[in-house]
């Protein structure tokens, strides 16, 4: 497991226990993922269709937020 990873990720890993170090791991990744879904939701809520243009393009464009979203 310790071979796959940055040199850095490596030095900071290397006396856990896989049990222990994959706990480690999902704690630091989950925080960027959950500031990520935070900042889509976000401009999927404030996301208004401009006048003139295309229903198309608006409908799109939520369908992109969503699956970013799922």
């Amino acid at each position: 497991m310790l071979a796959s990873m940055r040199l850095e990720l490596q030095t900071q890993h290397k006396n856990m226990d896989a049990y222990t170090m994959i706990i480690h791991l999902k704690k630091l990744f989950d925080a960027a993922s959950r500031n990520d879904k935070y900042e889509t939701s976000k401009e999927l809520f404030h996301c208004k269709m401009i006048n003139g243009s295309l229903m198309n393009t608006h409908v799109l464009k939520m369908i992109g937020y969503n699956e970013k979203l799922g």
